[in-house]
């Protein structure tokens, strides 16, 4: 490899290791030695790697999307203006030194791909404002349009930065994408209820979190010497720290739709302490809600029509023949209510049926009363997800006291299931 390449590669697993202020010195010294030849093609790259530690540094600390204060005629500074900047330095870089020798044809080649790896960064800057403006629609995300995003950037850019100088990068860009890949697709997969194809997708998104934080290395925050151990839970980038906190929201929501099937493979003492660990316990919140205001019953409910398959779940004994396919019980507290007359399950099953359309608008709390054994009973029905409803059931007439408490426990829960304001967290106010 010669000099150049070895520094280039040198200079790009610095970036990705988050040393930008090492990367910066390391290019001043370089052009400091060059200073006594004359600087060339060389020279001409080196010029603009400065700026990439710049950019690398605002990009990893979601800089792209703090909202900043623009005043009258103040020139635009946003990130996104110094990506494409950076571009258009780089494309003259390359036009500028295609054919002249051998340095300027690996200082052409590398430009072009640095350009290519510029463009990944603008598509994903758009990526994460999409997510963002989703969040704030008061609709809830469509994570099966942003996994088909983001597969489009993997796709246009998976023969992309191939020159051997730029692997660290290539590699930090790729396990990115791929993150947010399959932390979208664990979200899809458990939208639709499929348990096998949502552990793997979380497991795909947590061995990729893994192998990037490994190469992670913030050497730069530990400069205050042994007194810094304080450091250590702030050290990784906004980023990485905001993937984190999506993933370890998705796994508890996926701990709450798989309950059942999770809750037979192991204790019941290791049910708990298995959802204690999750960064909110989901089933606990249930349970809590439906001692504490003695409601009849918290169900969530699978709509599976229109589906050609269905995932995993308690299927009451006679429900095949009372209430069909259509339909799966998926968490139940408390679960004593299976044991109730089937006409609750008449009177949910069609009150999703007669109001269907204004559950999957999934904006307002849908209230339907029935009757059971001469009993009267109100179920306050949410939809959280397309297929995914939220039930309450409690008694008319004795409990019209509970029904601000209903609404705000669907309301509340849903919003935090739904992961909305995880992906508003992205944008900071500075």
């Amino acid at each position: 490899m010669d000099h150049e390449e070895e520094f280039l590669n040198s200079f790009f697993i610095q970036v990705t290791q988050l040393c930008f202020d090492k990367a910066k010195e390391s290019v001043e010294r370089e052009r400091e030695s060059c200073r006594s030849g004359q600087m060339g093609p060389w020279g001409m790259l080196l010029m603009h790697l400065p700026q990439i530690t710049l950019v690398e540094r605002s990009y990893v600390d979601l800089g792209f999307l703090r909202i900043k204060n623009k005043g009258f005629l103040r020139k635009d500074n946003s990130l996104k203006t110094m990506y494409e900047s950076l571009k258009g330095d780089l494309k003259r870089v390359e036009e500028m030194t295609k054919g002249t020798n051998a340095v300027g044809a690996t200082v052409a080649e590398v430009s072009n791909q640095l350009c290519q790896f510029v463009t990944a960064r603008m598509q994903l800057m758009d990526f994460y404002e999409k997510m963002y403006n989703m969040s704030i629609s008061n609709r809830p995300m469509n994570h099966p349009d942003l996994l088909q995003t983001i597969d489009a950037i993997i796709l246009t850019h998976s023969l992309s930065c191939s020159h051997l100088a730029l692997t660290a990068i290539k590699a930090a860009l790729t396990l990115e994408c791929e993150i947010l890949a399959q932390l979208m697709k664990a979200h899809v997969e458990i939208q639709n209820w499929k348990f096998l194809p949502s552990l793997m997708a979380l497991y795909g998104a947590q061995a990729r979190m893994s192998a990037w934080e490994r190469t992670l290395q913030n050497k730069e925050s530990w400069k205050l010497g042994f007194g810094a151990t304080f450091l250590k839970t702030n050290q990784q980038p906004a980023l990485y720290q905001w993937l984190v906190k999506l993933r370890s929201a998705i796994l508890s929501k996926c701990s709450l739709y798989f309950h059942t099937t999770l809750s037979q493979q192991a204790s019941s003492g290791e049910m708990r302490s298995i959802m204690s660990r999750q960064n909110v316990d989901y089933y606990h919140k249930l349970q809590s809600f439906q001692r504490k205001y003695d409601v009849l019953a918290v169900l969530i409910i699978f709509d599976s029509r229109g589906t050609q398959d269905s995932g995993p779940g308690y299927r009451h004994p006679k429900r095949e023949l009372e209430v069909g396919d259509d339909f799966s019980l998926i968490v139940c507290s408390p679960s004593v209510f299976l044991q109730k007359p089937l006409s609750h399950w008449d009177n949910i099953r069609e009150g999703i049926q007669d109001r269907y359309a204004d559950l999957k608008a999934m904006d307002k709390i849908i209230f339907i009363n029935g009757q059971n054994q001469k009993e009267c009973y109100t179920y306050a029905m949410y939809n959280i997800d397309p297929r995914m409803i939220l039930v309450t059931v409690f008694e008319s007439g004795k409990q019209k006291d509970k029904v601000p408490h209903v609404t705000t426990f669907l309301t509340d829960l849903s919003i935090q299931l739904r992961c909305n304001k995880i992906y508003e967290s992205l944008k900071i106010s500075k």
